[in-house]
């Protein structure tokens, strides 16, 4: 999954460079920005980052 989103990032970067202003560029920039958070949650949600594993539930008693 983070690798696709990673594909589609790059795919609408290159979108972007290729098309004239408007309101086309605007939502391939959008959907990049998107693509690359969405990776990035995914890394860290999966604890593929250091320092951001997954949760670790503490028994209160």
């Amino acid at each position: 999954m983070f690798l696709a989103l990673l594909a589609v990032a790059a795919l609408l970067a290159v979108l972007v460079a290729r098309l004239p202003r408007g309101g086309g560029r605007a939502f391939a920039a959008g959907g990049a920005v998107l693509a690359l958070a969405g990776a990035a949650l995914t890394r860290l949600r999966g604890g593929g980052l250091p320092g951001h594993g997954p949760r670790r539930w503490h028994n209160p008693s």
